[in-house]
């Protein structure tokens, strides 16, 4: 019987330590996963605050059955970072006028670069209380930047962004390389090219995120450097310099 080498056997380990250091030599790229609440809530009372709030302010439009989108709101469910039922379940989504005629844009540019296709919304205008949440969960943690405070708000409070994805011809969501608020860098274009070349990422991954890309910006839309799904109407000063943030 062959005897190990411990020279090698250690030699080994240290590869795999140096290699898993490069694989996350980021602070933000390790697979972080904030904790499920022992007891999942729904938010029903704000909710239905939050849209009588929408349905009744002049400038905002519920773009829940807009032709070309269709509807995938994660917060309405218990699977999304929080742990929680934000929308307790009600699938309407709302967004400011100006982001609607945008929005109305990218699904012309849609139908007729990837005809059949739809675009999937995920979030749209945010309640501040929603906000609170997502906030609770990364407070504390080096992802803490990744969601703005409801002090100051994130495009989402101004009704002004989007978070989608985009499907193809028979309805399937395009695989982007992550879920929709992955926390991993690779999840936005900032950490692609990293991503390619250590194979978190495949070439089809990037180009579908592309294609979604090139669709959004071509109706206006700005894409946000770290999350391929999310995109603002316009740049975040001149949002808050000429809209207000939602008061609930």
């Amino acid at each position: 019987m062959r005897r190990s080498n411990p020279h090698r056997i250690l030699y080994a380990l240290f590869f795999a330590l140096f290699a898993s250091a490069l694989a996350f030599s980021h602070e933000t790229d390790s697979l972080f996963v904030p904790p499920k609440p022992e007891k999942p809530l729904r938010y029903c009372s704000s909710v239905k605050k939050w849209i009588e709030f929408a349905t009744h302010d002049s400038n905002m439009v519920e773009i829940t059955r807009l032709k070309g989108v269709r509807m995938d709101l994660r917060y309405a469910t218990f699977e999304n970072v929080t742990g929680h039922d934000l929308y307790c379940g009600v699938q309407r989504a709302f967004v400011h006028k100006d982001a609607a005629a945008k929005l109305r844009k990218a699904v012309k540019i849609m139908e007729r670069e990837m005809p059949g296709s739809e675009l999937v919304i995920f979030d749209a205008s945010r309640p501040l209380y929603a906000q609170e949440a997502l906030r609770k969960t990364v407070r504390g943690t080096p992802y803490s930047a990744y969601v703005s405070s409801p002090a100051t708000g994130g495009l989402h409070n101004f009704g002004l962004a989007l978070d989608l994805g985009i499907t193809d011809a028979d309805g399937n969501l395009l695989d982007m390389g992550t879920d929709f608020d992955s926390f991993e860098r690779c999840a936005g274009e900032v950490g692609e090219a990293e991503a390619l070349k250590s194979g978190r990422l495949t070439q089809e991954q990037v180009d579908n995120r592309n294609k979604l890309r090139k669709i959004m910006k071509g109706a206006g839309w700005v894409p946000l450097g770290s999350e391929w799904w999310h995109f603002n109407a316009y740049p975040s000063k001149y949002v808050r310099e000429n809209y207000p943030k939602f008061p609930l």
